[in-house]
């Protein structure tokens, strides 16, 4: 009977051992059931990006999760944009992602919710644009740290993080020069100054 309850125990303890080391997805089924886009979740996950990950996930100026979706921004009013930050009918934020980079490496997408997350303050002001911008350029850069072929995908949202962090790392990582862009840039004319 002391054989058997040590294997028992031995047993016990090895599949402790092996259970330690799985790593369990967050599950963000109240933000999107869209494949491609949980996959940017779950890169945003596996890169610690607590900070993203929980505005999404309802510490927002809602208290409430974030829906992310695709869809044809042109018909919206909004052709010129990646991708927009709104208010849902019944008062919950949505970002809406064009569905142009539906194809996109999904690092590249986690990079614009990256972005998006910010403007769940909804200040409007150049300087939450700024931080949104910030934000964007600086998890591209780590995703690209970690996996530089990143750079090399052949996807016009790719070539946008790429231009912007060889601003922002040309500039000494500071946001000099993007913060230029923002503000000569037209859609962004409405912006007040904090």
């Amino acid at each position: 009977m002391k054989f058997m309850s040590k294997i028992v125990v031995l047993f016990s303890a090895l599949i402790l051992m092996l259970c330690s080391n799985v790593a369990f997805a967050a599950d963000f089924t109240a933000n999107t059931k869209q494949p491609v886009l949980t996959a940017a979740l779950n890169k945003l996950e596996a890169m610690n990006n607590t900070k993203v990950l929980n505005v999404i996930k309802g510490q927002n100026s809602t208290n409430q999760p974030i829906k992310i979706m695709f869809r044809n921004l042109e018909v919206m009013g909004y052709g010129t944009c990646e991708a927009v930050t709104a208010k849902a009918a019944n008062g919950s934020l949505v970002i809406l992602i064009s569905a142009n980079y539906k194809t996109a490496p999904v690092e590249a997408i986690a990079c614009l919710i990256a972005h998006e997350s910010v403007h769940h303050e909804n200040t409007m002001t150049y300087e939450e644009e700024v931080r949104a911008w910030t934000t964007e350029v600086q998890t591209w850069l780590s995703f690209t740290n970690n996996n530089p072929s990143l750079k090399t995908a052949d996807s016009k949202l790719v070539k946008r993080l790429n231009y912007l962090s060889k601003l922002y790392t040309k500039d000494g990582n500071k946001m000099t020069t993007i913060e230029s862009l923002i503000a000569n840039n037209p859609a962004y004319s409405s912006l007040k100054r904090a």
